[in-house]
């Protein structure tokens, strides 16, 4: 009878202040081969055999486990969305169950607040463990936070991340980015900084392993018609981008290409053009009295690197909505 009345969905938490910095904190969390640096699941057996697959962002990234310790046994943890220096969200399967869990990150005058949630999802009748998770692997989750408390103080800052990078692994409307950030950029340095900006996202890239999905975008977060500036980032797909069916919709001389959460249309040629994609997509928002969802993105399917003739670009402009 007890599991009549269980809770289906059951969050473990404990949380750790830790005195680093949040970069080095969050480089111990977002790379699965340091984990063996403070997991008390790895302190119960290091002589377990872990194999890694994939780097921070890619949605392949994470590793599997075997132990001949009962108390480890095997399994596998997949990492499934990162948010640089603030969030990761994870899968962890062990005996074919999957459960999630992720990790907070929360910086205050050099100190970093580590949340570490596991989150038991179960039908009846197995609802009835739920009374029991917290006891289950609260321990695990208290003692890792512990062991990544003392790892990250008594560690020199310069081992734990050596280089932080400018560029973020981050993922926007379901897709994961490494991109570089620019706020509030002049029409006149919106060019140069994508420019730049793209040189070293790919540079990124190339060295940690990663592999494009998709040809680079611009996120444009907020922009102020009136001071003529916007906050924008270069960024690359490194994460698939599933298709989706989309309804056509007649626009004029042009097509709109309405999805379940999105609204698109390509523009042929050079800004100017891409300015009235804009404000047709922005008037069909208005219209439709949809709720628009920051980032605005344009993909760059044919820009400089391809012609020189500017009326041969080729640009996807992109509104999403809640």
């Amino acid at each position: 009878m007890a599991a009549l009345f269980a809770p289906s969905t059951k969050e473990v938490r404990r949380i750790i202040k830790i005195e680093a910095p949040v970069d080095a904190v969050y480089s111990q969390v977002a790379t699965f081969e340091n984990w063996t640096n403070w997991d008390a699941r790895y302190e119960k057996d290091p002589s377990q055999k872990r194999t890694y697959n994939g780097s921070t962002g890619d949605k392949t990234y994470g590793y599997k486990w075997k132990s001949d310790n009962k108390d480890v046994g095997a399994g596998a943890i997949t990492m499934n969305t990162v948010k640089h220096n603030e969030r990761l969200d994870y899968t962890l399967s062990v005996e074919d169950k999957s459960t999630r869990g992720y990790f907070t990150f929360t910086p205050e005058s050099g100190t970093t607040e580590v949340e570490w949630v596991i989150v038991s999802e179960l039908s009846y009748p197995m609802t009835i463990i739920n009374y029991f998770i917290d006891g289950m692997v609260g321990g695990d989750l208290k003692i890792g936070l512990e062991n990544l408390k003392e790892y990250t103080e008594k560690t020199p800052i310069d081992e734990l991340a050596p280089e932080v990078s400018p560029i973020q692994i981050v993922e926007e409307h379901g897709v994961n980015y490494a991109l570089i950030k620019g706020d509030n950029l002049s029409k006149d340095e919106q060019a140069s900084f994508l420019k730049r900006g793209y040189q070293k996202v790919f540079t990124h890239i190339q060295t940690h392993g990663l592999m494009p999905k998709g040809p680079p975008r611009g996120l444009f977060y907020n922009w102020d018609e009136e001071k003529g500036t916007a906050t924008l980032a270069a960024a690359v797909p490194i994460s698939e981008i599933m298709e989706e069916s989309e309804a056509k919709i007649e626009s004029g001389l042009t097509y709109l290409y309405l999805g379940s959460n999105y609204i698109r249309g390509t523009a042929d040629g050079g800004n100017s053009k891409v300015y009235e994609m804009h404000a047709l997509l922005s008037d069909w928002i208005e219209s439709s009295a949809k709720k628009p969802k920051m980032p605005v993105v344009e993909e760059y399917i044919k820009g400089p690197n391809d012609v020189q003739d500017t009326s041969q670009y080729s640009t996807n402009v992109m509104y999403y909505f809640e």
